[in-house]
């Protein structure tokens, strides 16, 4: 057994790995991005011109002369959970909030974040 093999047997020694979820707490809300927001309205103008897509999230910074990602600082999330506390927001809801705020989660690699359900900014819900 290798250094590192010893050192997580070491960190989950009597820990059930296996079965096991993850439950916010309080006013906790689990989240998980979309890669694109599912809700851009997208409009083909008379002069065949297409609105509202973005070509690229690409750019060359002319600070740097690097190519960098262009994120997005409201983007639109899956609910995944939320905590006992939770009045407004529900389990399988969209959700628009701004990401800096979330907090990532170290969950199985989910790409999970966590965010105060006061943080989030909308829901998506259906019309009557």
């Amino acid at each position: 057994m290798n250094v590192a093999e010893n050192i997580i047997k070491k960190n989950t020694n009597n820990i059930n790995t296996e079965d096991v979820d993850i439950v916010p707490c309080n006013l906790s809300v689990l989240v998980k991005f979309y890669d694109e927001n599912p809700y851009r309205k997208v409009e083909k103008t008379s002069t065949g011109l297409y609105v509202g897509i973005e070509s690229t999230k690409k750019y060359k910074s002319n600070e740097t002369g690097e190519m960098e990602t262009n994120e997005e600082v409201i983007a639109c999330a899956k609910v995944i959970a939320v905590g006992p506390k939770c009045e407004n927001v529900k389990v399988g809801e969209d959700v628009f909030v701004v990401k800096y705020i979330c907090n990532p989660v170290p969950f199985r690699k989910m790409g999970y974040y966590m965010v105060s359900e006061s943080n989030i900014m909308c829901r998506i819900v259906k019309k009557d």
